[in-house]
């Protein structure tokens, strides 16, 4: 059985703690950045999609 020395558990403490916040600070970044980032994209996306009929148009011409 492995003796563990109040120093180490102290060591583990500290280091859980450490991932534990950059884990939170990385789901709230990210998070953050779907909330802000979704309104540009929904606009790019709808903005594709009006323009695909006048494309379609375009490459189903016919030159005479």
């Amino acid at each position: 059985m492995t003796v563990v020395t109040p120093r180490v558990a102290r060591a583990r403490k500290a280091v859980r703690a450490l991932l534990t916040t950059a884990t939170v600070l990385v789901l709230t970044a990210a998070a953050l950045g779907a909330v802000y980032g979704a309104p540009g994209l929904l606009d790019a996306i709808l903005r594709l999609v009006e323009s695909v009929p006048a494309r379609w148009e375009e490459l189903t011409a016919t030159t005479s």
